[in-house]
């Protein structure tokens, strides 16, 4: 499909997108954002959503470029979005219409290694274009990095698409530097939260190379190690690292955080919401119209969670009186039902919360104990409060996971999302029981999860309330064993909980869980059990699930 800011066709447009989720106009798409910022500055765009790759003639009804053509995968890496952890094929895709993944010739409407594919596309045709990247599959993929569906150790997607640029994390204000450096002659390589290719490498911190973690697996979780350590906007390094010998992939800072305002700004332009009219057909939107992003990044840092190398470990969060506007607008909104029916991010009860002295180079606010110069105040406890006063809003409900650990240094506003922000369950994240998976996973000991089962059980029974935790739970993660299972069955039993949110461990992109899983040694460098996961074989699954 093809759309175009500002709404008509044009023969030439200033910026091109490339997605492989269908098109919404919405602050919670990624290529939705994007494209507003770069209209509101002045640029025309078209956004091309799911090309139709197969028909020889597509590519043809697509206007000329004049700056650049942006490329991503969608908000999912496409390899999860196409595959299951045990490597299936899934039936469904939340980002397409109907939630069918196929067009009606069966091709996939986001094909495998999206970025890399739609590049080797546009080419065939804009051979003079500047190509840039950008997406959480590019962010993830920035570097040497393992793919757990071909279970091998690929290069840089900047490396094997050809690409010109890639974009990583939050991607406002590289996307008008990209396009202010394109239209003025200046270089790209200057430009923060980029990465680029280089034969001629400036001075900076070399990574493990490819041929490095081909050797010596364990090379991986050193790479993750030193990308998470700079991270931070006002302390990183200039990242280099050598696909081939004498090929390099620079990966440059990231860009600094925006601003209160600044974020305000990005998710106050004008999104129509509901539109194109096939909107209430996409699952994904059906299930984020009614809801609110209030915080960005998240300093849990978890070992599991892409996060970390995409949005940061460094907390952003909007004003009240941005997220207090919104909801105002979505309360006139002919699909409103009266209910938001989440406030919140990554983590919701983040919002508002501060370092002492400025973020560390590697913050670790959480793990292994709070960080005494972590700021805990009641902001989001007020947000909700004030929500639940304007017209037309009858509930207020927090859907994004809690930490249950920092619920435990919050209790009123804790208390109060139980008893005013809960619809029947509590969806909590504490992963696991076992102390050992648990470290593995950089996750607080279970004593804090038997702490908030306790706060929980006091407020139901306090309140006469018939709610119920619902907790994620993480099977097959690297140093599990049956023993491990056991004693999360056991305990989940022993408490009571039942619980059909669970997964098994998938091996995303650039996580330090997947360089554990893919080296099968923890980070200090001693074996472990990694149980390995395939659609005829789920031995983890089976003991948790059997009566």
């Amino acid at each position: 499909m093809i759309h175009f800011l500002p709404d008509r066709p044009h023969s030439v447009v200033d910026v091109m997108i490339v997605s492989g989720d269908v098109y919404l106009d919405h602050p919670s798409f990624g290529t939705s954002i994007i494209s507003r910022v770069l209209h509101n500055a002045g640029y025309s765009v078209c956004i091309v959503s799911q090309p139709e790759y197969y028909d020889p003639d597509y590519i043809s009804t697509l206007p000329d470029v004049r700056l650049f053509i942006g490329i991503n995968a969608g908000n999912l890496d496409s390899i999860v979005a196409n595959y299951t952890s045990n490597r299936t094929i899934r039936r469904d895709d939340a980002y397409s219409i109907d939630g069918k993944p196929t067009f009606d010739n069966g091709k996939l409407k986001r094909p495998d290694r999206a970025t890399i594919f739609y590049t080797s596309y546009i080419k065939s045709r804009y051979k003079d274009v500047p190509i840039v990247l950008g997406g959480i599959e590019a962010s993830l993929r920035r570097a040497v990095h393992y793919d757990y569906i071909q279970q091998k150790i690929r290069r840089s997607v900047l490396t094997d698409s050809k690409a010109d640029l890639l974009i990583y994390s939050m991607g406002e204000l590289a996307i008008l530097d990209v396009a202010h450096a394109i239209e003025n002659g200046t270089p790209l390589s200057d430009i923060r939260g980029t990465a680029y290719r280089t034969k001629t490498p400036p001075n900076g911190i070399y990574l493990p190379s490819f041929d490095d973690i081909l050797t010596d697996r364990k090379q991986l979780i050193k790479l993750n190690n030193i990308m998470e350590d700079n991270m931070n906007p006002d302390m990183a390094d200039v990242l280099i690292q050598e696909q081939s010998p004498g090929d390099y992939v620079v990966i440059n800072p990231p860009q600094r955080l925006l601003t209160t305002a600044e974020l305000d700004a990005v998710y106050e332009l004008p999104y129509r919401r509901d539109y194109p009219d096939y909107c209430s057909r996409v699952p994904a939107w059906n299930m984020i119209k009614e809801s609110v992003t209030a915080v960005r990044g998240c300093f849990g840092r978890c070992s599991f969670c892409a996060i970390t190398l995409h949005q940061g470990a460094a907390v952003t969060s909007r004003s009240q009186a941005s997220v207090i506007r919104e909801v105002s607008q979505i309360a006139r909104a002919k699909y409103f039902h009266k209910t938001i029916t989440d406030v919140g991010g990554p983590t919701a009860n983040m919002y508002g919360l501060t370092c002492r002295i400025g973020w560390c180079r590697s913050p670790h606010c959480l793990f292994p104990k709070l960080c005494p110069n972590l700021i805990i105040n009641d902001d989001f406890l007020k947000l909700l409060k004030s929500i639940k006063t304007i017209d037309g809003v009858k509930n207020v409900f927090v859907s994004s996971g809690l930490r249950h650990d920092l619920c435990l240094h919050k209790p009123l506003e804790t208390e109060y999302i139980i008893r005013n922000a809960t619809s029947g369950h509590l969806k909590i994240a504490p992963e696991h029981v076992d102390d050992r998976i648990l470290r593995l996973m950089r996750k607080p000991d279970n004593a804090a999860f038997e702490q908030f089962i306790a706060l929980f059980e006091r407020v139901k029974k306090q309140y006469n309330l018939k709610f119920y935790i619902l907790p994620y739970i993480i099977l097959s993660f690297p140093g599990s064993t049956p023993d491990s299972v056991k004693k999360l069955k056991s305990f989940l039993q022993r408490h009571h909980i039942q619980t059909y949110q669970f997964q098994d461990f998938t091996p995303t992109p650039a996580t330090l869980a997947t360089a554990m899983y893919c080296a099968e040694c923890d980070i200090n460098g001693k074996k472990i059990n990694v149980p390995r996961v395939s659609s005829k074989n789920n031995i983890e699954r089976e003991m948790f699930i059997k009566k």
